[in-house]
């Protein structure tokens, strides 16, 4: 199932930029993935994501990104995709 959502933010951040990428900023673009792939550690229960192969898109991330970036005192790599891979099927 894929379905659109108002998220709301886009950017999560870490303290110190992320030792093996030097990211310091994340961001997903949906909630979910429909690889499910066996080896994947976002699909734990931990995360209380329920139906993790539903795709559920922000439709408002672009409206989110322009309020946020400008917040963002450090700058710095933002990378994509840690809970869910950023080109589903």
């Amino acid at each position: 199932m894929i379905a659109e959502i108002q998220a709301k933010t886009m950017l999560s951040s870490w303290a110190k930029p992320d030792p093996m990428f030097g990211l310091r900023y994340n961001m997903n673009l949906y909630r979910g993935c429909a690889h499910q792939c066996i080896y994947c550690d976002s699909r734990s229960e931990c995360y209380g994501i329920e139906n993790f192969a539903d795709i559920l898109v922000k439709v408002n991330a672009i409206e989110l990104l322009e309020r946020e970036l400008p917040t963002k005192r450090k700058k710095g790599l933002i990378g994509t995709g840690s809970m869910n891979d950023p080109y589903q099927p």
